[in-house]
Parts: C-alpha cells; structure tokens; sequence
C-alpha cells in the first residue's frame, strides 16, 4: 500500500431535520494510516431542536447553550479540514456546507470522500447494494463505538476507511481515481 493514508473525517449532529442545524462536531485526521488528532464541540445551532433528534443524540438546548457557534468555530474548521475529507455518506458534508452557507460564510475548499462509498467498493458483495450506514459497515468490521455520537462516529469512519484501504491496498490517492467510476454490485 501507498504512504498516502492522510486526511480528515467529520461527523455531525444536527438539532433538527434542517441541516444547517450542526449541534455537535466530531473530527478525527489520520496521518500515515493512524488516528493522529481528536477533537469534538457542542455548537449552538441557534435553531430549536427536534425530540426525534435529541431522542437520536441526547445532545439537548440547555446542552449547547453556551457552546460556541458554526462563525465562532469557522477558523476551527477550517484548519482542520484541509486536503481530503471524509464523512459516511454525503449527510455530514451536506450540513457543513449549510451551516456556512447559513451564516454567510465561505464553503471549506475540501476533497470530500464517502466513507460508504469506500465500503461498498471495498466490499461490493456485502454493501454494493444496500446496507451500507456506519453502524453496519462497523459491525461487520468488529469496530465498537457508541453510535449518534459526533466523535465516537468519526472515529468509526476513519477506521472503515483504514480498513478498506488495508484490504483493497488502495490508498487516498487511489480511491480518488476511483470516484467517477460506478460501483459494481
């Protein structure tokens, strides 16, 4: 395998079905195929927050009431989502990009891979077609963590995507080739 294996994962809760809603980050960057760096906030969406999504993450209003917000974070995450950047499925870069849409700030200039994509090609037989979300993609990996957490998830992800880049021997770069050609089931 190649010694490129550097990048960012994010994962995001949200207060409602609104995505700009961002409660929670969680990031994690790998450098050379190891997580590096953790880090994880609560955020003050500045948005009500839904009992279907608080039942999901139990991250309440009164939690982030003197969180900082998506502008106060914004240098944060800039820093660091730099270069490739990885979410399980497009939920998590979808929400980032609202919420700075939101707040009138400028989109993070990153290259955003899928980490269910990654899976079902590492794995077509068990998720080309279905199946796919982090919770089974990191039980059939054996990996335990404590799902619907910002961080918890993110760390899942970085670790589907050691994975597959360890049992396809296809590093970053390679899966980068791989994004415009259609996943064969």
């Amino acid at each position: 395998m190649n010694t490129s294996m550097t990048f960012a994962v994010i994962d995001v809760e949200t207060a409602n079905a609104d995505r700009s809603t961002i409660c929670q980050v969680g990031i994690v960057r790998v450098a050379d195929g190891e997580i590096a760096d953790e880090w994880e906030t609560l955020v003050n969406p500045e948005a009500w927050f839904d009992d279907r999504n608080v039942e999901v993450h139990a991250i309440t209003e009164s939690d982030v009431a003197r969180s900082p917000t998506i502008p106060d974070l914004e240098s944060e995450l800039r820093e660091r989502l730099q270069g490739v950047v990885i979410s399980h499925t497009s939920f998590d870069r979808v929400a980032v990009e609202r919420a700075m849409s939101r707040y009138g700030l400028e989109a993070i200039p990153a290259i955003w891979l899928d980490s269910a994509a990654i899976a079902r090609r590492a794995w077509p037989e068990r998720f080309g077609a279905r199946g796919w979300g982090l919770e089974n993609v990191a039980r059939f990996l054996g990996i335990d963590f404590t799902h619907h957490d910002a961080l918890e998830d993110a760390k899942a992800a970085a670790q589907i995507v050691i994975a597959a880049c360890e049992w396809t021997e296809l590093d970053i770069d390679g899966r980068l080739g791989q994004i415009k050609k259609p996943i064969n089931p």
